[in-house]
């Protein structure tokens, strides 16, 4: 029996391809990073930010769905808003099912973080050619993106010295991660199903929280009370707990979602206070050295 699209799932896969096709019209540089599973995942440039000859630091966007599709109302916008702000911006076009129900979720999970490793190792590599800091690179995502984000901060190499390729010699560990109402967690207590050591193994192989240790780097943290507050502040408590730097800003307003709240979309709802959330994140970015 052929498997039928949900219309919720059309939509974003169609709406994705919709920004895909909109960036090539505007010249972006979109560059290959890995290729699994029929995909090859993609770093996106936006044009720098002013002034474009001063070095900055970059932040790469990762947007949610689930890993069943990318939200183009958490990326595009959103890199544009950070890219305004005066910092360096990329998307990253990372592997998820496209709804497809053959597909493992969990190794493309695993995909996606490889492919978070893969977009902070080449900023890194070509940071003189970016007109980037090569200390100053971020990764943040919303949802699923947000996981993505913290695998990626939690779980990159800082370079495989015994490589004989020069990029892979280069560390993927990015110098900030912002977590933006994601990394949520699969080793918490579920006593709907019976304790199975074998699952848990494999849940914690990909759970950013079994990864934090005193060298995670430096995180943002966004949550709404609606979404669910517990998730950010699960979060902040273990990075507390290994005295990793963080900021933690939890809202009131605002469904699960909701990317920059402003009202630009109809995925983003405004909320007046809520949407200060991406205007505090860049001045976080900023404090950290990340605007020339």
């Amino acid at each position: 029996m052929e498997y039928i699209l949900s219309e919720f799932d059309r939509e974003h896969i169609e709406g994705w391809k919709r920004m895909k096709e909109e960036i090539k019209r505007l010249n972006w540089n979109e560059v290959p990073l890995v290729t699994a599973d029929d995909f090859t995942s993609s770093l996106i440039f936006l044009p720098p930010a002013k002034p474009e000859n001063s070095k900055k630091g970059m932040l790469i966007i990762c947007a949610g769905g689930g890993f069943t599709f990318k939200s183009q109302h958490e990326a595009k916008p959103v890199a544009e808003f950070f890219r305004n702000a005066g910092i360096n911006t990329a998307i990253l076009d990372y592997h998820v099912t496209n709804a497809d129900p053959d597909k493992d979720r969990f190794q493309t999970k695993r995909f996606a973080m490889e492919d978070g490793i893969a977009a902070v190792r080449y900023c890194r590599y070509h940071a003189e050619e970016l007109n980037i800091w090569e200390d100053k690179i971020a990764i943040g995502g919303f949802s699923a993106g947000g996981i993505t984000a913290a695998l990626t901060a939690t779980s990159a190499d800082t370079g495989q010295k015994e490589s004989t390729d020069e990029l892979l010699k280069t560390s993927a560990r990015p110098d900030a991660a912002l977590i933006l109402y994601g990394a949520f967690s699969d080793t918490d207590i579920d006593r709907t199903h019976p304790y199975d050591e074998a699952l848990m193994k494999k849940n914690a192989s990909l759970d950013a929280l079994c990864h934090i240790t005193s060298n995670t780097p430096p995180m943002f943290l966004f949550q709404t009370n609606r979404d669910d507050p517990r998730i950010g502040l699960q979060f902040a408590s273990c990075l507390a707990r290994y005295g990793v730097p963080f900021e933690i800003h939890t809202f009131e307003e605002g469904e699960h979602g909701g990317a920059l709240f402003n009202g630009g979309d109809r995925e983003a709802p405004y909320y007046e206070h809520t949407s200060k959330w991406a205007e505090i994140a860049a001045g976080w970015l900023k404090m950290r050295g990340f605007c020339g």
